[in-house]
């Protein structure tokens, strides 16, 4: 308890060195755009571009031939990207009032291929001083692969829409993510089929719909809407139950099973 509560206390310090007046930031956050685009080009040879949105920094790289033989994601890309990464991160995090989101946009220009990295900077502040762990860090970043045409040749990231993000939206990415993983797992293949995984968010109001087909039966199989409701549950407080988001909507399209909470009936849900 003790140890926690030091942790809570050092994280607000940590919040206060960012919005503190008395104490020169490395970065300024009106600087931003320059200073990544800057960084990249300095330390990688690579032409990126950066546009601040609100709370929400993009940043967009282009490269070339992403997927290697295998389909994969070629090794020396990932090496290239996590070190772009990590560069990102110490940038972001020695900034004056940092944005809350950030939305990391890898695009294979020869091949159509977009790869998109988010994550909520907050997030980053806390794995700093081991108010979450590492692996904690990277289960709460959205990472979406797909196929996209809009994206061969652009080296400016013209295809791309920048907005700035909202808690709602980000959480219903998790949502999505977390359960994909979960009823994807290699053991499961053989008693459930995933047809189709949505989570929407729009004005407080969020939904989340899944057709998970139960092809067969056995001993502790993960029932569908219980894990959706537990992910949510998860998340949401992890992030603090966050207001704006007021209503919750959870339907399970193949046991014909939908259910809605407020904010404060999920929080008194158990």
């Amino acid at each position: 308890m003790a140890k926690n509560a030091v942790k809570i206390i050092l994280f607000s310090i940590f919040l206060a060195f960012f919005s503190s007046c008395d104490i020169s930031p490395t970065y300024s956050r009106k600087n931003i755009e320059s200073v990544i685009a800057n960084i990249c080009k300095k330390e990688f040879n690579l032409d990126v571009r950066v546009w601040a949105i609100g709370d929400t920094v993009w940043i967009y790289i282009p490269l070339e031939d992403m997927i290697a033989k295998d389909n994969q994601l070629d090794k020396s890309v990932l090496e290239k990207l996590r070190l772009i990464n990590l560069s990102l991160e110490r940038t972001i995090l020695s900034m004056d009032k940092p944005p809350k989101f950030y939305s990391f946009v890898v695009s294979d220009i020869k091949n159509g291929i977009d790869v998109y990295s988010v994550g909520f900077i907050p997030d980053m502040i806390k794995a700093r001083i081991d108010l979450i762990s590492r692996n904690d860090l990277a289960e709460r970043g959205v990472f979406l692969v797909f196929n996209n045409a809009k994206a061969l040749g652009d080296t400016q990231g013209e295809h791309v829409i920048k907005y700035d993000m909202s808690i709602g939206e980000f959480i219903s990415y998790l949502i999505k993510q977390d359960l994909e993983k979960k009823f994807a797992a290699a053991d499961l293949k053989d008693y459930v089929k995933v047809n189709e995984i949505r989570t929407k968010y729009y004005k407080g109001k969020m939904e989340i719909d899944f057709d998970i087909m139960i092809k067969k039966y056995k001993e502790k199989l993960p029932y569908p809407f219980d894990e959706a409701f537990a992910i949510t549950k998860k998340l949401f407080s992890a992030y603090g139950y966050p207001p704006d988001i007021t209503e919750i909507t959870i339907r399970d399209v193949f046991n014909k099973k939908s259910r809605s909470y407020t904010r404060t009936a999920l929080m008194a849900e158990k």
